[in-house]
Order: structure tokens, then sequence, then C-alpha cells
């Protein structure tokens, strides 16, 4: 068995684990999206490497750079979001797909916009507003619109922004798993198009599997950003590659009564009261060659324009949950599933006590977030892969049974053998 996953937390990852099978992106889109002025710093590829056979009684960090450097705190403390008021998702084009779903279900515009600080008149295409203001307009459309499908149609209408956004660039990708690894990981598009969500991937030896981590905690919105997310990769899989990807999905909630709009949006591959969201995508799909020509219209962005936007003059910056994500994977390394808050806290150059504050503002906590790390890892171990207790237990690093027995109940509800039973 050979399990890679990496942590898509961090900005364009040269990561090329040695023997392993690795979401890679290719370089010559790279060069031409750092040619255009999206500035891509080359921070490492975080994740956690399991292999049987020689050397593989451990779970290790599989951590690289250009350098050899070994360590998670290459991001600068300056490079962390650590505020939900700081101004860093790409508003303009964002805002415009809200409008333009939520009027058409009934939605006030004036009610939309109440509490979040957003007008629409002052709105420019290089407009930049903040995590806390995108959190409260989510939060008004889903309480003021009608119908089950909002968010698949918010999705897809996020989508329909790209050609007119900073992301059309993406054009220059050559296969679809260079899109889809911009995408998903390239802080720069993050915020453009799903800021909410970044994605723990998980790759096999056939498939690529992507497990939302939201930005902002909290059950209220979290399957409807989760069904945004997806709805919206899917879309622009098929706006910029011109084809429809082959996806299935995994969803932890029970069959709904509007399972149709699930299959509209999302496809027909789709199963219920699985362990964990995700996304998955079989990797010969991925080699396919995106062959559609660059496509040009009088309201797109050009490129002398992208280089003026304020999202571009900075690097990519990353959320203080989703570093919080990438410092957890240094634990596992060392096995250890103690917190490691205070050594986080200086790497940020603030206290112990005002990080806790700072996640406290995103709704979540350090341990919140440390135990969804290996929840997930938990997860696909005992329901993907079906690993026995005590390879399971080696892997994650837990030197007894009995102790590996209780961690696994108390991360995910369930037993080790009732993961094995279930559906993922």
């Amino acid at each position: 068995m050979e399990i890679s996953l990496s942590n898509f937390t961090v900005a364009a990852s040269s990561h090329s684990g040695e023997g392993g099978d690795t979401f890679v992106e290719k370089t010559k889109p790279l060069a031409e999206l750092n040619e255009l002025g999206v500035h891509a710093k080359k921070h490492v590829g975080v994740g956690v490497s399991v292999r049987e056979g020689v050397g593989a009684d451990s779970v290790g960090v599989s951590v690289r750079e250009g350098d050899g450097s070994d360590s998670v705190g290459v991001f600068a403390s300056t490079d962390v979001v650590q505020s939900t008021h700081d101004k860093v998702i790409a508003g303009y084009w964002l805002v415009k797909a809200v409008l333009d779903v939520a009027l058409n279900r009934g939605a006030n515009k004036n009610k939309l916009f109440r509490g979040t600080g957003i007008f629409e008149d002052a709105l420019e295409p290089d407009s930049l507003i903040s995590i806390k203001q995108y959190h409260l307009l989510l939060t008004n459309v889903q309480s003021q619109t009608k119908g089950a499908d909002v968010s698949f149609l918010l999705g897809s209408a996020l989508a329909t922004q790209w050609l007119h956004s900073p992301m059309h660039v993406l054009q220059t990708c050559d296969t679809l798993e260079a899109l889809l690894t911009h995408l998903v990981q390239q802080q720069t598009f993050r915020w453009c198009s799903i800021p909410f969500c970044q994605f723990q991937c998980f790759t096999t030896s056939h498939k690529v599997m992507l497990i939302p981590q939201l930005t902002v905690g909290g059950a209220k919105l979290a399957q409807f950003v989760s069904e945004v997310s997806f709805a919206s990769i899917v879309a622009l899989l098929k706006g910029i590659a011109k084809q429809r990807v082959s996806v299935s999905f995994n969803f932890t909630c029970a069959r709904p009564k509007n399972i149709a709009d699930f299959e509209t949006h999302l496809g027909l591959k789709v199963a219920f009261n699985c362990p964990f969201n995700s996304m998955c995508i079989e990797k010969r799909a991925l080699n396919e060659p995106m062959s559609t020509p660059v496509i040009h219209s009088p309201n797109m962005v050009t490129d002398k324009e992208l280089g003026r936007y304020r999202l571009f003059e900075r690097y990519p910056l990353i959320s203080l949950p989703d570093y919080v994500r990438c410092h957890v994977y240094q634990t596992i390394s060392a096995h250890n599933m103690g917190s490691a808050l205070p050594e986080l806290a200086e790497k940020l150059a603030i206290s112990p006590a005002t990080l806790k504050r700072k996640l406290k503002e995103f709704n979540t906590s350090y341990r919140q977030l440390s135990e969804e790390v290996w929840r997930n890892y938990a997860l696909v171990l005992l329901s993907v892969h079906k690993a026995n207790n005590e390879e399971a237990a080696r892997q994650m690093g837990i030197n007894d049974l009995p102790n590996f027995r209780r961690t696994v109940k108390r991360l995910t509800g369930k037993t080790p053998s009732e993961l094995r039973l279930s559906n993922a």
C-alpha cells in the first residue's frame, strides 16, 4: 500500500516526493503565470508520505524546497492572514456572482449587503474585501434566498466570471493536472474563486482525493461552502478546459431530497453517508492535454491590466487556520499528537494567548484544527485503504493498540472496524 498526502495549503508547490505518487505542478504554466505578474513564491509542499516496505515504519512529513529546506516555517508572519478583517479576497467578481444568483432567488439587495460593509457602487476590479465581509455576505445569502440549489448555482456563477477576472491566465495551463493544481493550491487564485475552502490532497496510485478544509469554522455554513467550492471547481474545469472531467463526490450528509441538484451540477457519481466530504479524480484524466486555444474577449482582463491589480502586487497569502494545519504536519513526523501551540506562536512572533484569540476570530482553535488533520489521516487509512489496526497504528505513530482504538474513536466517533466497513 502506498499513500501520499499533500496538504494544499501552500503556494506553487515544487513537491516531487521520491518514489511517491505526487500531484505536481507543471513548470511551464507557472513560469508563464509569473511573467504575467502572478508572484508565486515557491513555498514547499507539505504533506505526509506513508509507504510500506523498507524504512516505512513511521509517518514522515514530506517537506521539500529547491534548497532542500525541511521546515514548514518558510512563511513569514507577514505572509499569514491573521485576522478575518484583513482584506485579501478579490471581491469584485465574487460579489457580482452572489448578486446574480441571490437576486434571482428572491433576495433583497439592501438586505444582502446589510452589516457587511460592502458597497456595490464602490467595488472596482481591483477591490479587495475581508474574510469577515464575505462570511457575512454568504450568511445573508443562505438566509434570504429560496431553493436548495443556491449553493450550486453560486458555485457555477463564480466560474462564469473567470474569463473577465485575473483567472483567465489559467488558460496557459497545458494539462488538467496543471489547471487543477493552480485552482486548489495557488493562494492567488484561491482568493479569486473559493476563498473559504482549501483542500487537503491525498494521492494514491490511481486517484487524487481532495478533502475541503474551511477557512472559517462553524457548522452553519460548512456544507454550503463545500457545495459552492465543489460546483465552482467542476464548472471552472469545464469552462477553461472545455471538457467534462469525470469526477466523483462523497458527502457526510444523508441522501438529500434535492439529489437532482447534486447530479445536475456535480455529475452522477455522488455518494452520501460517507466518512468525509471529498472530490475524487482519476489520475489518468489529469494527464490529458488541454488543446483549446486562448480565448480573447473585449471584456477580458488584459495581461497589462493584470499587473496593476493590488491582489497580484502582494505575495500569495495563507490563512491562519491553513498555516496551523501545515504546522500540525510537522508534529506528525515526530509522532507527536500533543499540542505544539507555543512553538507555532513563536514562529508567528506572537504570544500563545494572542494566537488563541486570533484563531477564535476564525471560529476555530488549535485543537480543532489539529484533530481535523489527524482525523482525515485516520479516515483515509481505515476507510479508504482498509488498513488493519497494527498497520494504521504504526503509520500514525501510536505505540499500543488500545490507545490507537481510543484515539480513532475520539477523532472519528467510530471504531476502526466500523470505518473499514464504511463507504469511502
